[in-house]
């Protein structure tokens, strides 16, 4: 729990800059202030009790630079979601971040066309945790982490609060984009419904069925998977793979910005050293100051890669440990599939062995306190018992079936997906790297300019043959 003296940001000068190709804004909203209307906005939506925050028009709808459409590339998505606007709350109890959330839909369910809500960062949890309960067969995209990317970010800090929000981003859109999850009522609430609207139906949604499916997997979680399936273990063996080599892109990169952070203290003491050596040297000020220079520059250029340097190829590890778990998920199913039908098995061997024996007596005390069940008590038990564990079979072999088919239909849009994710995170890898280091070259290269002016002009001064007077 945080304190509003925990949570400080940036001065309000200072935030009216932050990331503006992300068109996010920061704003601080005690929850005693009452929000007065800006001239221009005439759309507004509560976030919370006592908490009013500007809302954009239809026309001012876009997505992230990354996703942006072009003129000859039309969005035809009948169903598109933004996440942007962070907005921080300060509470007697709590200090939260929330999101605006702006959708635009054609479909009947949607019927406004436009709804722009805010939602926190346990909202988005919520909306998860509901999908997995009543989706447990498809694929469900993770969550970005609750704390830092890199553990030297505050997550109140501007550039933390921006990371996630671009997460929060991907996660929604990832969720309309599936052909199923993007049906679901609950996501619908989360979009559409107004904070009173969700809160009374967040407390009204029982947690049941996730009560049912922790008892089912707790008890199946006991069993092993006895007929493997071919197709998804070499769906988790990929995963196992893919994971580990990203985590050792990871770990080198950790290691690289520790490097990094290392050099750039270097850099920073470096850096006085030439500015001081040029008050004392008069003939080579020129030359010490400009390689000063580059080392600022290069001091600057690092700070930035470090302060941008988000390690998106962690963040896909959790996808991937999503795809694990609905692999892990599906077993499950399989598991009380066998155990059910194991169980019927025991069921009819034992019917069969009592009608082969022909024994069918009836009960005795046999000299015991508890009475002896007889053969044909046991008969007419068994004759009740079988037939509903075969119905039980009957109903847990379709469940399996269907969720082999969606699961089947997930990995294959994720494989699509994955290719495009993986793509693009080492192509901006690459950007990243070209960028920090031509600004570093830039820098070093004018200042060898400079040094190479100041040696032409100390070497034509020693040349010049002295200037003659004559009476």
């Amino acid at each position: 729990m945080m304190t509003p003296t925990d949570a400080e940001l940036d001065e309000p000068g200072q935030q009216e800059d932050a990331v503006p190709e992300l068109t996010a804004v920061l704003e601080v909203s005690p929850m005693s202030t009452a929000a007065k209307p800006e001239d221009g906005l005439s759309n507004y939506s509560t976030s919370v009790e006592g908490s009013v925050v500007a809302s954009p028009s239809i026309e001012s709808f876009s997505t992230f630079p990354e996703q942006e459409i072009s003129d000859t590339n039309i969005d035809l998505r009948d169903l598109q979601v933004k996440v942007e606007n962070p907005q921080k709350h300060v509470e007697t109890l709590e200090t939260y971040i929330t999101f605006r959330i702006t959708t635009r839909s054609t479909r009947p369910e949607y019927e406004e066309g436009e709804y722009i809500v805010r939602r926190r960062y346990n909202d988005f949890i919520w909306l998860r945790q509901k999908l997995v309960e009543s989706y447990p067969a498809h694929i469900i995209p993770p969550m970005p982490g609750k704390h830092s990317l890199l553990a030297q970010l505050d997550r109140y800090s501007k550039e933390f609060i921006i990371a996630r929000m671009k997460l929060l981003h991907i996660f929604l859109n990832r969720m309309v984009n599936h052909p199923i999850l993007s049906y679901d009522k609950n996501l619908h609430v989360f979009l559409t419904a107004k904070p009173a609207e969700f809160l009374v139906y967040r407390k009204n949604r029982g947690n049941v069925m996730g009560k049912v499916s922790d008892s089912l997997q707790s008890m199946a979680s006991n069993g092993v998977v006895k007929q493997r399936h071919l197709e998804f273990e070499q769906a988790r063996d990929y995963c196992v793979s893919l994971s580990e080599k990203l985590s050792t892109i990871d770990k080198i990169s950790r290691r690289i910005h520790k490097e990094r952070q290392d050099y750039l203290v270097e850099l920073h003491q470096l850096h006085p050293i030439f500015t001081l050596w040029a008050t004392s040297e008069p003939q080579l000020a020129r030359t010490l100051q400009a390689v000063a220079g580059a080392i600022e520059s290069n001091a600057s250029a690092h700070q930035k890669l470090l302060d941008t340097a988000v390690n998106e190829e962690r963040e896909y590890i959790t996808y991937i440990d999503a795809v694990k778990d609905a692999l892990s998920r599906r077993d499950t199913m399989q598991v009380e599939y066998e155990m059910t039908a194991e169980e019927l098995t025991k069921r009819k061997t034992e019917r069969d062995q009592i009608i082969s024996s022909g024994n069918i007596t009836s009960s005795r005390w046999d000299n015991s306190f508890w009475k002896t069940e007889s053969n044909g008590e046991k008969l007419d038990r068994l004759s009740q018992t079988i037939p509903r564990l075969s119905k039980v079979v009957e109903v847990l072999q379709d469940r399996l079936e269907c969720a082999n088919e969606n699961l089947r239909s997930d990995l294959e849009r994720w494989n699509i997906e994955k290719r495009t994710d993986l793509k693009n995170i080492l192509i901006a890898m690459a950007d990243q790297q070209i960028g920090h280091y031509q600004q570093c070259t830039n820098a070093w290269e004018e200042a060898l300019s400079v040094v190479k002016v100041g040696n032409n002009d100390a070497s034509e001064s020693a040349t010049s043959p002295p200037n003659r007077v004559f009476v």
